[in-house]
Order: structure tokens, then sequence, then C-alpha cells
């Protein structure tokens, strides 16, 4: 089925087989082409995406530092004096915490201590609480941003703050779900409350903490939230995880990664950006290059089919032209337009065909003259030698006036009918019976374009084979003649010569005109049946007579069996292997 919607479609159509080819290379080339636009976008957009992901990483780290410093300022004033007030820091001395009895005293504390935190949260707008812890009394000062946070009534401060180192050395990081309510996942800051002029400066009063919602922090590193991911780490405890649910195994992949560090406090920032997201985001580029390329692809492919179909106008035209010659030697010369290669190959056919025209007048007219006159001869019994003579003196005429395609055509005329009329035995090889058809066939063909070609097949010495003397040039005849090929491309007629058992077998068949069922039946019908001879197929007929009159009723012309469809006319020969 697609060989022979190939054969229909393409396999004729020269044009059509460039146009696939192109097509195809075509193709190739922008798919090619759009792998390495894709691949350059995604190095690009990989390259600023690191860019950009190193950039916020840098950010969240300023901020840190910044947060520090102003959260390191904020615990150096609770040591310091401010218009003649008392330092936060006595507030906080087991002498100066008030009894239960010293209410008025407790609400002056409670004042002070809300001023500080307030103008604390004013210094440190990145901070979203500030708290203090005596440990004295146990008692928790706190205030927020916009009074959003409260102390949390659940939560177990005494014990939290109690787990906190008892030296100074640095601030303390940490990070806390329940710590204020509402409840928020928060960073934390801490540090201890001291008296600087005790004997004993380590001893600890207090803490003094600030708090950093998370929300925050990783809004400020991507207000979506879903393309990043920011994770900052003490030595090997997590602070913040802004996805904690992907894997805990992010340095082992191969997505894009920022690091840095702030060795003064031993913190690490981690920024990741995920691949999976790049390539999402250059999904729509890819879709649009491809939309592009596929475009200019069909505009090319229309072009071109365009460009040859103007081409193959032209040779069609030329085609047309080919096959009037073909039947008229005498037509009018063909039109030319331009002088390209196209035009340029239709002027010389005209001068071929002038040529052609010249040559038929000068010598094809002189030919069939002659060969009217042997025929006229032959008729009335002119003795063969007188024939023979006269054919091989034109024949050396035509040698001496240097036309030899004339020459051999004598040649074979005087070969064909020498053997013709010679008195030799019935059996020839195959050989020579091939041979003299050849003959018959290349006089035929004398003065046409579109010639017959007879192809032999076969792997025996045809000339140990043997069949009757003149059955094979009927049937060749036959085959020009109903199977009209004169009027097809490149017509061939094939046989296939071979031995089947006892029997040798010449089986022929053409390219030309098809059989049809109807017509494959009725001259089966005649072959089969005896004493019939019919206006039509009378010299397969008479071959068919000849070969069961000389060899027996089993051997004859045989028809293969025919399907319902119309297919190629098919005639196998059929005589004994030996002589």
């Amino acid at each position: 089925m697609i060989k022979t919607l190939y054969r229909e479609w393409i396999g004729r159509f020269i044009f059509r087989k460039l146009n696939i080819g192109i097509g195809a290379a075509l193709l190739i080339v922008f798919l090619l082409l759009g792998l390495v636009i894709y691949n350059n976008f995604y190095s690009i957009l990989e390259k600023k995406e690191h860019e950009l992901l190193t950039f916020r990483t840098e950010k969240i780290k300023i901020q840190l530092i910044d947060i520090m410093e102003r959260f390191k300022y904020d615990s150096m004033s609770i040591y310091q004096n401010s218009n003649m007030q008392t330092s936060v820091y006595e507030l906080f001395l087991p002498e100066n915490t008030p009894s239960h009895l010293e209410d008025r005293k407790a609400v002056t504390e409670q004042n002070y201590l809300k001023n500080v935190m307030t103008h604390m949260l004013s210094r440190n707008p990145y901070i979203s609480a500030v708290m203090m812890y005596r440990l004295q009394d146990e008692r928790l000062f706190v205030e927020s941003q916009q009074q959003k946070y409260r102390v949390n009534p659940s939560y177990p401060y005494k014990p939290f703050f109690e787990s906190f180192p008892k030296s100074y050395q640095h601030p303390y990081f940490g990070s806390a779900d329940q710590l204020l309510a509402p409840a928020d996942r928060m960073l934390y800051i801490v540090n201890p409350i001291y008296n600087p002029t005790s004997i004993h400066p380590d001893q600890v009063y207090g803490y003094h903490l600030v708090t950093l919602n998370t929300r925050t922090i990783t809004n400020e590193f991507d207000s979506q939230s879903s393309d990043y991911r920011l994770i900052i780490k003490q030595k090997d405890n997590v602070l913040l995880d802004s996805r904690p649910d992907e894997p805990s195994a992010w340095d082992e992949s191969d997505d894009l990664i920022s690091r840095l560090s702030i060795d003064k406090y031993q913190i690490e920032i981690i920024g990741i950006s995920y691949k999976s997201n790049l390539q999402s985001k250059l999904s729509d580029i890819a879709v649009r290059v491809l939309i592009i390329l596929g475009l200019s692809w069909l505009v090319c492919i229309v072009i071109i089919h365009i460009i040859q179909r103007f081409i193959v106008g032209r040779f069609n035209q030329m085609s047309k032209h080919f096959k009037k010659v073909q039947r008229n030697p005498f037509t009018q010369l063909m039109p030319v337009n331009g002088e390209d290669e196209i035009s340029d190959l239709m002027l010389r056919f005209n001068r071929m065909t002038q040529e052609l025209q010249n040559h038929i007048s000068q010598v094809y007219i002189a030919e069939i003259r002659k060969r009217n006159a042997e025929f006229i001869a032959l008729k009335t019994q002119i003795h063969p030698h007188f024939l023979y003579n006269t054919l091989e003196s034109l024949r050396m005429q035509a040698v001496i006036s240097e036309q030899p395609s004339l020459a051999e055509k004598l040649y074979h005329l005087g070969r064909l009918y020498r053997w013709m009329l010679q008195p030799t035995d019935d059996l020839i090889s195959v050989q020579e019976e091939l041979a003299h058809t050849n003959y018959y066939l290349e006089l035929l063909m004398l003065g046409k374009s579109n010639r017959i070609e007879l192809r032999v097949i076969s792997e025996l010495n045809l000339e140990n084979c043997f069949m009757l003397k003149f059955t094979l040039q009927p049937v060749i005849e036959n085959a020009i003649q109903h199977g009209m090929l004169e009027q097809y491309d490149d017509p061939v007629i094939t046989v296939t010569i071979k031995k089947e058992s006892d029997l040798l077998m010449i089986e022929m068949h053409n390219n030309g005109k098809n059989i049809s069922a109807e017509e494959h039946s009725r001259l089966q019908q005649l072959l089969e049946t005896a004493n019939t001879f019919p206006e039509q197929h009378l010299g397969l007929k008479n071959i068919h007579e000849r070969i069961k009159h000389y060899y027996g009723n089993e051997y004859g012309l045989s028809l293969p069996e025919h399907q319902s469809e119309a297919m190629p006319f098919r005639l196998i020969m059929i005589f004994p292997y030996k002589r």
C-alpha cells in the first residue's frame, strides 16, 4: 500500500522528492537552530538567575548585619544613663526589684521600660518585638511593632530563658514557633543583662531579646516565596528554612546555590533557586521560539513550492510538446521564453526537432520507399538473393554516405529477411530468436523518440534452449500494439526465461496499458477454444496452435490467474526444456 502510494504520488516526480528532501533538511536545520537558541537562552537565564540569587542573598546578609549592629547598640544603651535617669540594667538588680507591695514603683518601672523598648523598635524597624526578662521575679516585659504581639500565657518562658548561657560572649541566635501570641515562626537574638559595676561582671540578672518574623525575612528574599528557598544556619543549627518540606540534602542537587557567611557570628546564609522553576520560566520562551521557527519553516516550504511549481510548469510544457513530437515529428516548434537554463534546453530541443524533421524528410521517407519496393519485390516473388544483394548495396551506399544508423538498420533488415526466408529447421535456439526479435524491434523503433526496451532476465544458457522459429516476434508485436507501449514513458517489455521441472517457461510482461478482468477472461477462453480464429489476437492464437501441433496439447501459451482489478498484461510460453 505504502509503496503503491509512493510510486503513484512521489516516485515518478523528481521535484516532489526534492520538495520532501528540502523540507526535511530545513526541518532538521530549524530544529537544531531551535535547540541552540533554547540552550543559549537557558545559559543566559541561568547566569542572570544566579546573579539575582546572589544579590538577594547578599541583601539578606546586609540586613542581618545591620540588625545585629543595631541590636548591639541597643544592648549597650541598657548600661548608659540618659537625662539623669536610672540605667535600664539597674532595674534588673535584685535590690531594685519592686515588691508586690510597691505597686506605684512597679507601674513607673513598667512605663519606663515601655518607653525604652519603643525607642528600640523605632531604631531597628526590622525587628517585630522587644522582650526583657528579669530573673529575680521572673517578670517579662514585651513591646511589639503596632502592638501586634503579646505575651503567650502558655509558653514556658522560665525554662526558655534559663536555657541560655550565663556568660556574656556574643549574642545568641535561635528560632521558636510560639514565643509570642499570635503564634508565628520567629528568629530571636538575645543578650544577657549583667551589672558592669559588680565585682562579678559575669553574673546574669536578666535577658534582652528581640524577635524577627521569619515571614518578613522570607518576603525580603522572595516576595512570592515559590521559586526560591532561603536557609539561615548557625553552625549546624537551622534557624530558618523558607521551605522546610523540601529535601534536606539541598547541597547534593544541581540547583543554583548562593552561600554567604557572617563569620563574626558564625552564621551561614544559603539561597537556592530551583532549576525546575527556571525551566518553567523558559517554557514560554521555548514555545514562542518553536512557533516562530515553525512559521518560518512553513513560509520557506511555501516559497520553495511556488518556485518549484513555476519550474515544473515549464517542464510540463516541455513534456507535452515531447509527446506531440513523439506522435508527430513534424509538430510546430515549442515557444521559448526567457534566457535561463530551461529556455536553453527548449531551444536546443527545437533545433534537434528541426534536424530530426530534415533527417526524416531526407532519409526516413527514402527508407520507407525502399521498404515498399522490397515488399513489392517479395510479393512478386523476386529471388531472395537479389533482395539480399540490393539491401547490402544500399547498406554500403549508406556507409559511403556516412550514414551509419541507416547502414545498421539496413543490415538488420537484411539479416531479418534472410532469417525469415531461409529454409531451416523449425527449432532454433532461444538466443537466436531473441537476436532476430531485437532486429525487428530496432526496425520498428526507427525514427521514434520513445524507444521500447526489450529486457531479458535469465540464468540459463540460452544457446542450449530451443523453441519454435518465429514465435517470439509476433508476441512482442502484439504487446506493443494492444499494450499501447508507445504512449507510455520509458516502455519496457520484460522477458523472463527459466526452467521449471522439464519445462522451459518464457514469461513476458510490459509496463503499458493494464488488461481488465473481462479482457483477460475473453483471451483465456480464446486460447482454450479449438478451431477459433478471431479478428483480434489472431497472431497469439496462431502461435498457440503451432506450439500445440508441434509439441502436444500440454504446451503453448498460458495466462496467469487474474485478480478482480486491472493489472499489467502477462503471458507465458511453455516449451519442453529438452530438444
